[in-house]
């Protein structure tokens, strides 16, 4: 299982890193539309910004499962590493999007950040 984990660990990171060079790439040589919301330069940022936030908890959630949760969790639940990583991409995406749109404010944060906690925290009592 270990080994299992280090594999996730160290292509998490690798994606990770790719991922947020190249959102650093869009940043600095494609120019945006004003015009629209939905242009590709910003579909482009925002699906690197989830790709990279997902690999970038992988990680950190691997650590927090292998230290808090029961001894056999991966035998039991594979998909939580990246189900957790999902979370935190779509919530940085909404997050990004939502001040893109210039209606971001810290209350639509912290009810979007319990709504995902609340989500969350029923899968992992369903086990």
């Amino acid at each position: 299982m270990i080994m299992r984990l280090k594999w996730w660990i160290i292509c998490s990171i690798v994606l990770s890193v790719a991922c947020f060079l190249f959102m650093h790439y869009i940043r600095t040589n494609i120019w945006p539309n004003p015009n629209s919301l939905f242009a590709p330069p910003q579909l482009l940022m925002l699906s690197t910004l989830f790709m990279g936030l997902a690999s970038a908890t992988v990680p950190v959630t691997a650590y927090l499962n292998y230290r808090f949760a029961k001894p056999d969790w991966y035998t039991r639940d594979k998909s939580r590493l990246l189900r957790q990583g999902s979370w935190v991409g779509l919530l940085g995406v909404l997050l990004a999007y939502i001040q893109l749109l210039r209606a971001f404010n810290w209350a639509v944060a912290f009810v979007l950040v319990g709504v995902f906690i609340f989500i969350e925290l029923f899968f992992l009592t369903r086990e």
